[in-house]
This record gives C-alpha cells, sequence and structure tokens, in this order.
C-alpha cells in the first residue's frame, strides 16, 4: 500500500489510505488530536451507521462534536469512514449509476475496512489495541469485528445498537411491497439522500406528538447535511444537494430485522457497554437487552437516556451520551 494521504487543519488531520487490493475506494479517517502532552494511551476508533457517515462525529455546532468532546477530555480518536462514505470516496462502483450494480458495501465491507483502519491507527498511536465505538449499523459492524479481531479491542461501546429482532416498522420500509419476505428489488447500489430526506427520517424515530424542538436544534440538523453534501462531489453537482449513501446496510438491516442477527455476541469477550435513547424505535430496549444478556464478557453496562431518539448523539441530550462513553472508557 502507497503512504497515506494527509492533510492538517488545526487540532485535526485527515487520513486516506489508498484502496487496497479488492476495494474501490480509499479509507478515509479524520483523526482529532488531544492537547499536546494530555493523551491518554488508547486511541478510540469511531465507526458510523448506515447512512449519515463520519461527520456526525464532528458536527460543527457547539457542543456537538463527539471527536471534539473525547479530544477534550485526552482520548486520542479517529473517525472511520467505510467505503463509499464520506472521505472513503471516490469509488468506481458509486460513481456508476445506481441500478448498475448490487448494494455496496455490507457488512463484511465495513469489518475488513475497520480492520484496516485499526491496525493504521494503532501504528500512528504506538498502541496494541483500541477502543472501538459504533453507532447503529457501525454496532453490528464492531461487534463482528470485536468477536473476531477480541486482541485489538480494548473496550467496546455500542450506541444504537443492533442485534436480531423482528422490526415491523423497518420491514414495511424496505421489503418488497409484494412480498415482505424479501428485500426491495429497486435497491441499487446507493441511494441519494436530500436535507427533506433526512428531517423525515429522524422525525420518523420521534414520539408521535413530540416537541420537534424538545429533542434537537435545526442548526444542528442542517449543518450534518451541509458537511455530509460537502463531502461528496458528486452530490454538489446536483439541482437539489443531496450526497450518496451505499445501499449494502439496508441488505443488512433487513436480515436483523426479520431476526436474523449477523454475528455471535458470545465471542466478545472486551467489556462492552450498550447505550442508546429511550425513544429508539431503531435499537429497540427488548433487542439492546437481548443482546447484553447473550454478551460473551462479564464486564457489561446497559444505559438508555431519556428523552433521545435514534440520533440521540446529534440531539439536545447528546452531551449526557459523551460523558456516559467517556465514563465508560475511562474506568
Amino acid at each position: 500500500m502507497h503512504e497515506a494521504l494527509q492533510s492538517i487543519q488545526g487540532d485535526r488531520r485527515e487520513h486516506r489510505l489508498p484502496p487496497a487490493e479488492g476495494r474501490d475506494a480509499p479509507l478515509g479517517l479524520l483523526e482529532a488530536l488531544p492537547a499536546e502532552g494530555a493523551g491518554k494511551a488508547t486511541p478510540v476508533v469511531l465507526l458510523h451507521g448506515a447512512t449519515y457517515g463520519s461527520a456526525m462525529f464532528d458536527i460543527q455546532v457547539p457542543g456537538y462534536s463527539l471527536q471534539g468532546f473525547l479530544a477534550a477530555r485526552g482520548w486520542h480518536n479517529f473517525a472511520l469512514d467505510v467505503r463509499g462514505y464520506g472521505r472513503s470516496l471516490p469509488s468506481a462502483v458509486l460513481d456508476a449509476p445506481p441500478e448498475d450494480n448490487e448494494p455496496y458495501a455490507r457488512l463484511v465491507d465495513g469489518v475488513d475496512d475497520l480492520a484496516a483502519g485499526v491496525r493504521f491507527v494503532l501504528a500512528q498511536s504506538n498502541a496494541g489495541s483500541a477502543h472501538i465505538v459504533g453507532f447503529s449499523w457501525g454496532t453490528v459492524i464492531a461487534a463482528a469485528f470485536a468477536a473476531r479481531y477480541p486482541q485489538l479491542v480494548d473496550r467496546l461501546v455500542l450506541c444504537a445498537p443492533l442485534y436480531g429482532e423482528a422490526n415491523d416498522l423497518w420491514i414495511n420500509r424496505i421489503a418488497d411491497p409484494g412480498d415482505r419476505a424479501r428485500i426491495s428489488p429497486g435497491l441499487g447500489a446507493y441511494r441519494w439522500i436530500s436535507l427533506s430526506d433526512v428531517r423525515a427520517r429522524w422525525d420518523a424515530d420521534l414520539p408521535a406528538g413530540a416537541s420537534i424542538d424538545g429533542y434537537r436544534e435545526e442548526r444542528v440538523l442542517r449543518a450534518i447535511f451541509a458537511a455530509l453534501a460537502a463531502a461528496d462531489p458528486r452530490g454538489r453537482e446536483r439541482a437539489i444537494p443531496a450526497f450518496r449513501a451505499p445501499a449494502g446496510a439496508l441488505v443488512d438491516l433487513f436480515e436483523i430485522f426479520n431476526g436474523r442477527p449477523l454475528y455471535d455476541p458470545s465471542r466478545i469477550v472486551a467489556p462492552t457497554l450498550l447505550i442508546r435513547g429511550q425513544d429508539d424505535t431503531t435499537s429497540t430496549e427488548i433487542d439492546a437487552l437481548r443482546l447484553f444478556r447473550t454478551l460473551g464478557t462479564a464486564r457489561k453496562r446497559y444505559v438508555a437516556i431519556a428523552p433521545g431518539s435514534h440520533f440521540l448523539c446529534a440531539e439536545r441530550n447528546a452531551a449526557e451520551l459523551f460523558g456516559e462513553i467517556d465514563l465508560f472508557l475511562g474506568q
């Protein structure tokens, strides 16, 4: 592999690893540096969910950057983009029409990308293992990685964890309307996501009749979309701004929401925190507690934060989530 490209902006460094054999996209990471001399020994790797990429971890609104929060607490941290997301572009598959290819970036690809990213982080940090923090679909990748590479994981944090519970709400979103036993046949390699799509998906996870303003700030939603759209060069060419989201994660979610787990929690031996928003309809309490009981580690903790939806990491209670992550990693 050729040397990674790097750009530096203040206390952030952006890394782009050239495509490895069998991968058509680079591997991008955003590194957040703690204050000089204040760094802790174990680095933290953050992994995003199915749609929004690593921009969710460095939202440019005061108080909403998880990367900034962790760096201020002394954690040397890296936000990784799975192939096809954010900094892990361009991709030949995503540059073709979506109907030309199968859904792109599945669980196996995410695990391979996380493995490459963790090894890069460990080399940068001169550490033997890392803390892994996954969100939503990223918890599936993180858990599968922890089960496969236990020696590389110091602590595991699964935010909005997903395991294997039948979820009709989600099946209604992604199944073939004529045959709920299969995923929508029109699903291509990727989806275009607009600002209205981001808003509609977030709103759909809030309790019926709830005050939207009680959960989120409008400027945060707009900041997230602006960062994601800016990261996608093809999106900037569209009349209505949008960004591409690989569709492979939806195939994984179809399995999960039909009650078919994609990893074995009994093989996870690292101390593990499960944390979710109490109102989350994607990561449900039933599924999270079933996962909690099945984990192989005896050192585990479950936390629910209220109010909070599936997008708790960008909501008004984000600081509480950030604090719980910091507390667990530091124990």
